[in-house]
């Protein structure tokens, strides 16, 4: 090999050495910046897998709360249907139904019972027991209830409630929760004033049907004697001189006036035949009470107020024009020294009429004896006016009741059904 050969060679020797190092640099570099990206694109695509699963999770829970939300309302709205429903059976109840807490303070209370015991539902929750019955009877049963965990039998008891007597008949029961935990107790009753005072009137008519069949035996047994002694009396005064015949005179008034008691003995045991005419029972008052105040003279010192609506029916003018003036005429001998009558009438379903005075009024142990036969506390009359009265209006298919306060006066109720 020549030295010019190795000129050449040497040089290209040279070029072929840089031209590798340069390609391997290159390849180093390529390399270098190869594993760059990809720990760079590792990296980002770990970030990105990330990012995404969070934002994954975070759809799924805003998903899962939606959810939660609906099944909420949904459990809400089906708690409230319940609650509703529960209470439109509770409003719809005829019965009156009231109930208590542990502490005996009301809790609910349903339209019936507002009625029954004239209560407002926003005035009475949350008072307790003995502020709403005092300490009665019902009070006694609620708190023995809710401590002995019995619930108590049908009971009945009387409430006063502004002057007016209500008969309730009620009984209670445990209230308890889901656990069989008493957390209340249930107050139930209806009310029984219109079927006591029917019992009462069936009462008076069964006595008074009684005591009629006696004494039509006994007027009938007295008739005839009475006769014969009024014959004998009238063959004396023809055989006697003057002073004999004032005496045959006395004894004969006091032998019509038996005769009266007979005849209205009679009435009272005659069962009533009605004759049914339209009359105007303003008309009718106001003769009643006309003839009674005539018959007591100029001097009386009875005031009389009438509020008579013009209302005509079929009566019998006859029996009740005795009947009205029987009850009149014992309002004004219930004020000797004077006082004020109120007769009243008024149409609703059935016709109503009150009689009212300001005189001594009636003991509450003669109230159920007032229209019994025979029965007066005056020193005149035989107590036949207000049992006579009863059958004529019971006779009509009416009742009469009467409400009386010892010392302020007594009122008369006469209900009568329109035909």
């Amino acid at each position: 090999m020549t030295s010019q050969t190795l000129r050449i060679l040497f040089p290209a020797l040279l070029i072929l050495v840089f031209a590798a190092y340069v390609l391997w640099s290159a390849v180093r570099r390529y390399r270098r910046e190869l594993g760059m990206e990809t720990r760079e694109r590792e990296k980002t695509t770990d970030t990105t897998f990330i990012i995404n699963a969070f934002q994954n999770v975070t759809k799924q829970l805003k998903e899962k709360e939606k959810e939660l939300e609906r099944l909420k309302a949904l459990a809400e709205q089906r708690a409230e249907n319940v609650e509703s429903y529960n209470e439109n059976i509770l409003q719809c109840v005829t019965s009156g139904v009231m109930t208590f807490d542990v502490q005996c303070q009301l809790m609910t209370i349903n339209r019936a019972a507002e009625e029954t015991l004239c209560m407002n539902r926003d005035q009475v929750l949350g008072k307790g027991c003995e502020d709403l019955f005092a300490h009665g009877d019902i009070t006694r049963v609620v708190h023995e209830t809710l401590e002995r965990k019995i619930p108590s039998a049908r009971m009945e008891a009387m409430l006063d409630l502004n002057g007016n007597q209500l008969w309730l008949g009620y009984n209670t029961a445990v209230l308890t929760d889901r656990h069989d935990a008493a957390i209340g107790v249930i107050l139930s009753f209806t009310d029984l004033t219109e079927v006591k005072r029917l019992q009462e009137q069936v009462e008076l008519r069964e006595r008074l049907t009684a005591l009629g069949e006696m004494s039509a035996g006994i007027a009938h047994e007295l008739r005839n004697p009475m006769a014969v002694i009024s014959g004998y009396l009238n063959l004396l005064s023809r055989r006697t001189d003057a002073a004999g015949q004032d005496v045959i005179r006395k004894t004969t008034d006091e032998i019509s006036g038996m005769n009266r008691i007979i005849g209205d003995l009679l009435t009272f045991a005659r069962p009533a035949s009605l004759n049914l005419v339209k009359i105007n029972i303003r008309e009718l008052l106001e003769g009643c009470l006309e003839t009674v105040l005539r018959a007591k003279g100029p001097g009386h010192r009875v005031t009389a107020a009438l509020k008579l609506d013009d209302i005509s029916m079929s009566l019998d003018e006859v029996l009740m024009r005795q009947a009205f003036g029987n009850l009149i005429q014992n309002a004004v001998e219930a004020m000797p020294d004077g006082g004020a009558l109120t007769i009243e009438s008024k149409k609703a379903k059935d016709l109503k009429i009150l009689i009212c005075d300001t005189g001594s009024g009636i003991p509450d142990e003669e109230i159920k004896k007032i229209f019994l036969p025979f029965f007066t506390t005056k020193d005149t009359g035989v107590g036949m006016g207000l049992a006579l009265a009863h059958k004529i209006i019971t006779s009509h298919g009416g009742r009469i009741e009467v409400e009386s306060n010892p010392g302020q006066g007594t009122t008369f109720t006469i209900l009568l059904p329109m035909r």
